[in-house]
Protein backbone atom coordinates (compact mmCIF):
# COMPACT_ATOMS: atom_id res chain seq x y z
CA UNK A 1 0.00 0.00 0.00
CA UNK A 2 1.53 3.49 -1.32
CA UNK A 3 1.92 5.55 1.41
CA UNK A 4 -0.63 8.11 0.46
CA UNK A 5 -3.32 5.22 0.16
CA UNK A 6 -1.79 5.25 4.26
CA UNK A 7 -2.85 8.31 5.01
CA UNK A 8 -6.27 8.12 3.69
CA UNK A 9 -7.28 4.87 5.56
CA UNK A 10 -10.51 5.79 7.95
CA UNK A 11 -8.64 4.94 11.23
CA UNK A 12 -6.24 7.86 10.23
CA UNK A 13 -8.67 9.61 8.68
CA UNK A 14 -11.21 10.25 10.66
CA UNK A 15 -10.22 12.27 13.38
CA UNK A 16 -8.95 14.78 11.31
CA UNK A 17 -12.07 15.48 9.25
CA UNK A 18 -12.78 16.17 5.57
CA UNK A 19 -11.14 18.59 3.90
CA UNK A 20 -13.33 20.40 2.15
CA UNK A 21 -13.02 23.76 0.14
CA UNK A 22 -15.45 26.26 -0.74
CA UNK A 23 -16.55 27.24 -4.57
CA UNK A 24 -18.87 29.85 -5.06
CA UNK A 25 -21.18 29.39 -2.68
CA UNK A 26 -21.11 25.91 -2.49
CA UNK A 27 -18.73 23.38 -0.38
CA UNK A 28 -17.03 20.46 -2.20
CA UNK A 29 -15.06 17.52 -1.22
CA UNK A 30 -12.08 16.23 -3.90
CA UNK A 31 -12.76 12.57 -4.81
CA UNK A 32 -8.98 12.04 -4.58
CA UNK A 33 -9.57 13.08 -1.06
CA UNK A 34 -12.22 10.95 0.42
CA UNK A 35 -10.99 7.58 2.61
CA UNK A 36 -9.16 5.40 0.45
CA UNK A 37 -11.62 2.26 1.06
CA UNK A 38 -14.48 4.45 -0.23
CA UNK A 39 -12.58 5.40 -3.58
CA UNK A 40 -13.88 2.43 -5.49
CA UNK A 41 -17.50 2.56 -3.89
CA UNK A 42 -18.39 6.23 -4.61
CA UNK A 43 -17.33 5.78 -7.76
CA UNK A 44 -19.55 3.02 -8.41
CA UNK A 45 -22.00 4.71 -6.89
CA UNK A 46 -22.05 8.23 -9.02
CA UNK A 47 -22.01 6.06 -11.93
CA UNK A 48 -25.12 4.60 -10.72
CA UNK A 49 -26.99 8.02 -10.56
CA UNK A 50 -26.58 9.82 -13.73
CA UNK A 51 -28.21 12.78 -12.61
CA UNK A 52 -25.44 13.39 -10.56
CA UNK A 53 -22.87 13.50 -12.56
CA UNK A 54 -24.21 14.95 -15.41
CA UNK A 55 -23.03 18.31 -15.84
CA UNK A 56 -26.28 20.27 -17.53
CA UNK A 57 -28.34 18.61 -14.67
CA UNK A 58 -29.68 20.48 -11.53
CA UNK A 59 -29.16 17.85 -9.45
CA UNK A 60 -25.12 17.65 -10.30
CA UNK A 61 -22.95 17.18 -7.44
CA UNK A 62 -19.65 16.83 -9.58
CA UNK A 63 -17.03 20.13 -10.60
CA UNK A 64 -14.04 19.71 -12.33
CA UNK A 65 -11.00 22.06 -11.48
CA UNK A 66 -7.65 21.99 -11.91
CA UNK A 67 -7.20 19.97 -8.82
CA UNK A 68 -9.72 17.11 -10.15
CA UNK A 69 -13.20 16.65 -9.71
CA UNK A 70 -15.04 16.95 -6.24
CA UNK A 71 -18.17 16.28 -5.21
CA UNK A 72 -20.34 18.79 -3.17
CA UNK A 73 -20.58 18.62 0.84
CA UNK A 74 -24.48 17.91 0.00
CA UNK A 75 -23.32 14.83 -2.63
CA UNK A 76 -21.23 13.16 0.02
CA UNK A 77 -23.74 13.49 2.91
CA UNK A 78 -25.59 12.05 0.32
CA UNK A 79 -23.12 8.78 -0.34
CA UNK A 80 -23.09 8.73 2.99
CA UNK A 81 -26.68 8.60 3.85
CA UNK A 82 -27.21 5.59 1.42
CA UNK A 83 -23.90 3.84 2.77
CA UNK A 84 -25.83 3.92 6.59
CA UNK A 85 -28.87 2.85 4.83
CA UNK A 86 -27.42 -0.28 3.25
CA UNK A 87 -25.24 -1.15 6.11
CA UNK A 88 -28.61 -1.07 8.01
CA UNK A 89 -30.53 -3.20 5.25
CA UNK A 90 -27.65 -5.86 5.71
CA UNK A 91 -27.19 -5.93 9.21
CA UNK A 92 -31.11 -6.38 9.48
CA UNK A 93 -30.83 -8.93 7.25
CA UNK A 94 -28.13 -11.45 9.34
CA UNK A 95 -30.21 -10.83 12.48
CA UNK A 96 -32.93 -12.12 10.81
CA UNK A 97 -31.05 -15.69 9.66
CA UNK A 98 -29.67 -15.69 12.91
CA UNK A 99 -30.88 -18.65 14.97
CA UNK A 100 -31.47 -16.73 18.73
CA UNK A 101 -29.16 -18.35 21.00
Amino acid sequence: MAIQQKLRLLGRWLPVGLPYFRHSTTTYLHLKDVPYELEAPIGRWLALHPELVECDSKDCVLIVGPNGTAISQDGWSEFVSWIVATLGEKLAELESSTPDT
